[in-house]
């Protein structure tokens, strides 16, 4: 949806695009009028906090790595008794508040580049066997006060996190001598969520979103490809499914009504809950931010504390307390999303 938006009426990119999906044209170009996400005119524009996420989405792409800090990390690595925990050190150090490692598949590396103009339908085809995958994590408080202004400029800023991280993750271990790719905000080559998955993290829920351990959907993924033989991440049950399956409270609130209430659905080979994706950012750009009321509503996502994190290995380890913890959800906070104000 987002390269499809970031086409330009007349340019020879448009053109050849909707040439080979005519089908979507009539309906993109309607997506496309609107306001953009942070301007002036959509509902929840705010002059300073609006501004804010356009500047961390730009500072992504002037981020400098420090040499010091890479040979620092570089060293401790090599020194280490086990490699691989001191590159999962490393990273946490860096901002991360979880790590894994994953083989990439195929099917989760897109074909062509899509996003940007500049390299409009080149071929992918220089990907890496193995992921190191992490998490950063948004503000709770921030993420309570979906859909305005702030989560959009909190979600631009763990992009910039993610991306830095990546930066560094990369520099490293090219620095080790592998081959090593980062891959953020705009410029993924990669699927990130069923890579998240695959790396141990999550998984993925009704909204399609990763639903993380301690954080739930409140987190921003971030990748580095590499040819360094790095083991297999054991996957993780945390009853999201079945959770999920009883649930609904991300599709009740939506506010576009983009996700299905229904049962999971062959989606292109997958068995999951559809998204309806012009749906979902549509309402995006009604309102000029990422919305984030899905991240925000999941019962998953409430803070990282003692009392939650215990209702979370409640759910893990018994499907029946599934419905309880729902029930009492429902009862603390409400079946609607009520978001906070500032």
């Amino acid at each position: 949806m987002f390269a499809r938006a970031a086409r330009k009426p007349g340019t020879p990119e448009y053109e050849e695009y909707y040439a080979r999906r005519p089908a979507w044209k009539t309906r993109d170009d309607r997506i496309r009028r609107m306001t953009p996400l942070c301007r002036p005119g959509a509902r929840h524009y705010h002059p300073t906090l609006s501004r804010a996420a356009e500047e961390w989405f730009e500072r992504i792409g002037s981020i400098e790595v420090d040499a010091n800090c890479v040979s620092s990390a570089v060293e401790s690595i090599r020194t280490a008794d086990d490699p691989i925990d001191a590159l999962t050190h490393v990273t946490r150090q860096l901002g991360a508040v979880d790590v894994g490692f994953t083989v990439v598949h195929e099917a989760f590396v897109y074909t062509h580049k899509g996003r940007l103009d500049k390299d409009y339908g080149r071929r992918i085809d220089d990907s890496l066997p193995r992921a190191v995958v992490f998490l950063v994590e948004m503000d709770h408080d921030r993420m309570q006060r979906a859909p305005e202004a702030d989560t959009i400029r909190e979600s631009a800023r763990q992009y910039y996190r993610a991306a830095r991280i990546a930066f560094y993750l990369e520099a490293i271990l090219r620095t080790l001598g592998y081959r090593a790719k980062a891959h953020y905000d705009a410029h993924y080559d990669v699927i990130l969520p069923p890579l998240a998955v695959g790396a141990g993290l999550g998984e993925l829920g009704r909204n399609n979103i990763l639903v993380a351990d301690r954080y739930g959907s409140r987190v921003r993924i971030g990748a580095v490809t590499t040819d360094l033989p790095l083991p297999q991440s054991e996957p993780v049950d945390l009853g999201v499914q079945h959770f999920c399956a009883i649930c609904g409270k991300c599709a009740t609130n939506c506010p576009s009504r983009a996700l299905s209430l229904g049962e999971k659905e062959n989606v292109r080979g997958v068995k999951k809950w559809p998204t309806n994706v012009e749906r979902c950012y549509r309402y995006w750009r009604s309102v000029g931010t990422d919305c984030g009321i899905c991240m925000a509503v999941c019962p998953f996502s409430h803070k990282n504390n003692m009392f939650h994190n215990a209702v979370r290995r409640l759910i893990r380890l018994n499907p029946w307390m599934r419905h309880v913890a729902l029930k009492g959800d429902d009862l603390v906070y409400g079946k609607t999303w009520k978001h906070s104000r500032r």
